[in-house]
């Protein structure tokens, strides 16, 4: 991954994970939101050894303080297509994190769309019961309300802007929103939580909202926006529709321990 996005991509973790670095690997944890897998996890180390990495699994629910594993290996690692057979018959779910990067060029739209709101009261109120309502889908309502509790500060000071989409410039209905995370020293901007409620999806409210994603971005001075997807996530065309390149791959893995 390039300096900038690293540099990007730490900070918006460190802002609810606390990270202990080790000479192989690092481990991130939120121990306010144990349950949120995002929050929680071990990156390798582009150092790691891969041929370790099934015995350093039974180390790893102790180091998160939590019944599952999360694991992201470093960009530099490439799983053989054996050890992906192994992961997968001894029960572990092996998946890739995407990178895709935008330029911001000097023609792209302006901030201000009429279906779009961030930085008021008003919109920071909606976007919070957006995201609250799409979280409860997921993650269960009393995640999600834990999650918004964690994160509603952040939205409140700035730090991460809540930029929402609303169903028409009356302003009145929110149906979606996005976090904005800046990172002023390398002008690089990471999206990310972009989310429409189901009965809103595929009426071009989505691309309405990644725009004034990338608008906001601009007028705050940034060049770059960037953000991760799931490598099995339908979205990723649509996201290169908005000019958006693909840079990095990463492998995740996980595993869940019932008690």
């Amino acid at each position: 991954m390039t300096d900038q996005f690293a540099k990007t991509e730490k900070q918006y973790i460190e802002l609810t994970s606390g990270i202990q670095r080790f000479e192989h690997y690092s481990v991130c944890t939120d121990p306010l939101l144990p349950q949120i897998f995002s929050h929680n996890f071990v990156q390798l180390h582009r150092t790691f050894p891969l041929d370790r990495l099934l015995p350093f699994f039974a180390s790893i629910p102790n180091m998160l303080q939590a019944n599952y594993i999360h694991v992201k290996a470093a960009p530099e690692h490439t799983f053989p297509l054996l050890l992906k057979q192994t992961l997968v018959k001894q029960g572990y779910v092996v998946e890739d994190e995407l990178f895709f990067a935008r330029k911001l060029e000097n023609g792209d739209r302006q901030a201000g769309h009429p279906l779009t709101a961030w930085g008021t009261e008003k919109s920071l109120a909606d976007g919070s019961s957006i995201m609250k309502i799409y979280d409860a889908l997921y993650i269960g309502e009393a995640a999600a309300e834990k999650k918004l509790e964690r994160k509603y500060p952040l939205y409140k000071d700035g730090t991460v802007m809540l930029v929402v989409c609303y169903s028409d410039a009356s302003r009145t209905i929110p149906i979606g929103c996005g976090e904005l995370f800046i990172n002023k020293a390398d002008k690089t901007a990471k999206i990310e939580e972009v989310a429409i409620l189901d009965q809103f999806q595929r009426k071009g409210y989505g691309s309405i909202l990644m725009n004034e994603l990338m608008a906001a971005a601009k007028l705050n001075g940034m060049e770059t926006v960037y953000l991760v997807t799931s490598g099995m996530d339908g979205v990723n065309r649509f996201y290169e529709k908005l000019g958006f390149k693909r840079f990095r791959r990463v492998h995740t893995i996980f595993h869940y321990f019932l008690t």
